[in-house]
């Protein structure tokens, strides 16, 4: 119950002070472990994580974020790609390709939920994807309302 207390208050400064930078003088790489922390934060507070489920989980569930992230920036990698000669052509093998690299992200969570299940159970996992959701929705807002503010 206090690790609970503990990272619920680590998330609401964590997020109230990444709400009131608004991009500041912050060097990316402090505002990329803030975002982890609200992240860590978010999940664990919608998982509700006991403290040895919390020792298994985050070992299994930071592997799969380092690999998605992998596969997410091949993606990036491959939208901003323009081809120059045969477009047509170059544009087909392109948008293939991201097939392919969404057909593995599908793969890598096939792969990782079994591992998951064995630490937490069906609910949290589903708690697990919501919380994933909520996490990135949180994010397009701020991105959003920053744009905003700038305009």
């Amino acid at each position: 119950m206090k690790l609970k207390i503990t990272l619920l208050a680590i998330f609401c400064m964590m997020s109230s002070s990444l709400l009131a930078q608004r991009g500041g003088n912050v060097p990316s790489s402090e505002k990329m472990e803030r975002l982890k922390a609200m992240k860590v934060g978010v999940i664990t507070e919608k998982v509700s994580l006991s403290p040895d489920q919390a020792k298994e989980f985050w070992p299994v569930y930071n592997n799969y974020e380092a690999e998605k992230s992998r596969l997410r920036a091949n993606m990036r990698n491959k939208l901003r790609q323009i081809g120059r000669e045969d477009v047509e052509k170059a544009e087909l093998a392109r948008q293939d390709e991201i097939f392919k690299m969404k057909e593995q992200e599908l793969e890598l969570e096939k792969k990782y939920r079994p591992k998951l299940l064995e630490i937490i159970s069906a609910t949290q996992y589903s708690n697990l994807l919501l919380a994933e959701k909520q996490f990135n929705q949180i994010l397009l807002k701020e991105l959003r309302e920053r744009r905003n503010t700038r305009q």
